[in-house]
């Protein structure tokens, strides 16, 4: 999906950059751009030769005429009715009846050669009467005579040119002529629709070759980038990385230094890791750079820049509004790469540097506010678990862990000391520490459902479990793995911390009831009494499962030397690994001597002895005395350099 989304973008956005030019056009007395070599022996019509015979076959022939009979009666009527001598009229009625008429250039002459047939004296006065009632009978044809023209032109034969194999038909440079460009064109070697269409084509799989290439790489990447990401997350990652990139292409008509691209290194720095952002943010500056032909150095440079620095930057924040301050400071980074790159190579005026500048600066903080929109979202809609949610579920004000702190202050109490030998582990051990702390906070919420059948909440002597039966005190107890799942759901909280409630028990048996069932039914088969599970499949929930266990057995341990804790945590740790609780985790032998010591550390300072403090009553007692002596009586002894009656590591503590 993310390969052929990816190509489909950066194809289309490469192309609305570059499908928009042209090819080269020859014309006519503009210089030749390459020199052109017929590729074979042919024969060529040559148009212009062709045209020119033909034309001059068409310049032949004449004009055709045709006899109008609406005109010739008119005219042979006036000569009947006129008062012409007997001669003139002969004359002109054999004119004007022949099959050819007479046409306007023939009618001045006809009328002088008539008018000399008369008198002489009658002469001037019968011409001018002629020629005002005397009309050509003969009128052009232009459809016979283009007719006529059009096949005499037709049957001009082609003028063949013959070229051979190799002949030069036009140098470069030399200005080309019509019939050059006809050859050219004839020979197959220049045609202006083939070539628009050809180089249109090839755009296209040039974009679609350099879209496939990019998009290869970023996939090949993303396999070890981050593993971890689901289905819903790709697409989160895959369709704002698109929308940003469409978004810079339409920003960087209005300016190449208008970046906002750095927001996609931003939230990957957030939302998965600072290698991923760095990774993803450079890959999407170099896209944007070849977005941007115009300055495509400097927009390489900076934006890559701003992408290294946004990821940095945005990795160091422990509050959700700094981003906005990281993406600003990413962006004046980005600015002052500019401003160097402006003075050592030069191509910016002072005023268009010191505007592209703050065009990066703008972009960047475009870019943190979009983070801080985009950031929810992703949480709530996608599934990502970010430190700055994780931050937010830790607040004892949040309101599950406040239900929990009052309606079941034992269990939140021991949740929060769980929470502490989990999160030094894990860091230790190198697991996600602030995640394993929230899940260790959350992980016994089920807890709330029956808070009085837990012993940490039980406050009186009473225990209900007195009156119940193994069964249905088993069935009670492991329904808070069950329900603490199904309040993790109705308050909304991240999936991930469902591992820590489902995987902290793992498949254990509940040994107490289990050992009273035993008390009535020795065959019992101890599956009856264990958890669901499943096993702890990470080092964070395997820790959680250890320190659960070790945590409720400090508190019946008698000896709270370094021995005794110690002897209890391997105990139960040996236990789970024998139980093949830890089998599915990816936990090693050097992490549980890790994790040991670990607790061995901090139960030793959890339940140091301390002093018994003296009553008001016994000082009062010993004033008293004291008082007593000073009347004449002995004084006791005062203990000098220790204090007696304490054992060795109380006198130490204190």
């Amino acid at each position: 999906m993310l390969f052929l989304v990816g190509t489909a973008v950066l194809a289309g956005l490469l192309f609305s950059v570059y499908g928009d030019r042209q090819a080269d056009t020859l014309v006519a007395g503009v210089p030749s751009p390459v020199s052109y070599v017929a590729p074979v022996n042919l024969q060529v019509v040559d148009e212009i030769a062709t045209q020119q015979r033909r034309q001059a076959v068409r310049d032949q022939v004449g004009d055709i005429y045709n006899v109008d009979p609406r005109l010739q009666s008119l005219a042979l009527g006036t000569i009947a009715s006129a008062s012409l001598p007997p001669q003139v009229r002969s004359f002109l009625l054999d004119q004007f009846e022949r099959p050819t008429g007479v046409r306007a250039a023939q009618l001045p002459e006809l009328v002088r050669q008539a008018a000399a047939l008369a008198d002489v004296s009658e002469t001037p006065a019968l011409e001018a009467f002629l020629l005002r009632g005397l009309l050509p009978t003969s009128v052009p044809a232009p459809l016979l005579t283009e007719a006529a023209r059009h096949a005499a032109a037709d049957s001009v034969p082609p003028v063949l040119a013959v070229v051979s194999a190799g002949e030069l038909i036009v140098m470069e440079g030399e200005p080309l002529t019509a019939s050059q460009l006809t050859l050219l064109e004839a020979t197959g070697l220049y045609s202006p629709r083939e070539r628009a269409f050809t180089q249109a084509g090839w755009i296209v799989v040039g974009c679609l070759l350099l879209g496939g290439l990019l998009c290869g790489a970023l996939v090949y990447a993303s396999g070890w980038m981050a593993p971890r990401l689901g289905t819903r997350q790709w697409i989160f990652i895959t369709v704002v990385t698109a929308l940003v990139l469409i978004g810079q292409r339409l920003v960087l008509d209005i300016s190449p230094s208008f970046l906002f691209v750095m927001l996609i290194a931003l939230v990957l720095s957030v939302l998965t890791n600072q290698a991923t952002a760095i990774l993803w943010g450079v890959w999407a500056a170099v896209v944007v750079a070849l977005l941007a032909p115009a300055g495509t150095e400097y927009t390489l440079v900076t934006g890559v820049i701003g992408a290294i620095a946004g990821a940095r930057l945005a990795a160091m924040q422990k509050s959700r509004a700094s981003i906005f301050t990281a993406a600003a400071l990413a962006g004046g980074i980005s600015a002052l790469a500019l401003v160097a790159m402006s003075l050592s190579l030069g191509g910016y005026t002072i005023t268009a540097t010191l505007l592209a500048a703050g065009y990066l600066i703008l972009g960047g903080a475009l870019a943190g506010l979009l983070s801080l929109a985009l950031l929810p979202l992703a949480e709530h809609n996608f599934g990502f678990l970010t430190d700055f949610l994780l931050l937010e579920l830790s607040n004892p004000s949040s309101p599950l862990l406040q239900r929990l702190l009052l309606e079941a202050p034992g269990t939140y109490q021991h949740s929060v000391i769980i929470s502490n030998l989990v999160g030094q582990s894990v860091q230790r051990i190198g697991g996600n520490e602030l995640l394993a702390r929230v899940g260790a906070l959350y992980h016994d919420v089920g807890k709330l459902k029956r808070p009085a059948f837990f012993v940490e909440n039980q406050f009186s002597s009473e225990n209900p479990h007195d009156r119940l039966s193994p069964h249905l005190s088993y069935l009670i107890i492991t329904a808070h793995v069950r329900d603490g799942v199904e309040l993790l759901r109705e308050y909304g909280l991240p999936r991930a911390l469902e591992a820590f409630v489902m995987q902290h028990h793992g498949t254990t048996i509940l040994s107490y009831f289990y050992k009273r069932a035993l008390e009535d039914t020795p065959s019992l088969d101890e599956l009856n009494f264990r958890y669901a599970g499943p096993k702890p499949r990470s080092k964070e929930t395997a820790v959680l499962m250890l320190a659960d266990a070790v945590e409720s057995a400090s508190r019946s341990i008698t000896d709270v030397g370094p021995g005794g804790i110690r002897e209890v945590i391997d105990r139960l740790v040996d236990q789970r690994l024998r139980d093949g609780q830890l089998a599915e985790s990816n936990l090693n032998f050097d992490d549980i001597e890790v994790i040991k010591e670990t607790f061995e550390r901090m139960l030793a300072a959890i339940l140091h002895r301390r002093v018994a403090y003296p009553t008001s009553e016994e000082i009062g007692r010993l004033k008293r005395d004291g008082t007593r002596a000073g009347n004449g009586k002995a004084q006791p002894e005062r203990p000098r350099g220790k204090v007696r009656g304490l054992p060795r590591t109380q006198r130490m503590d204190s």
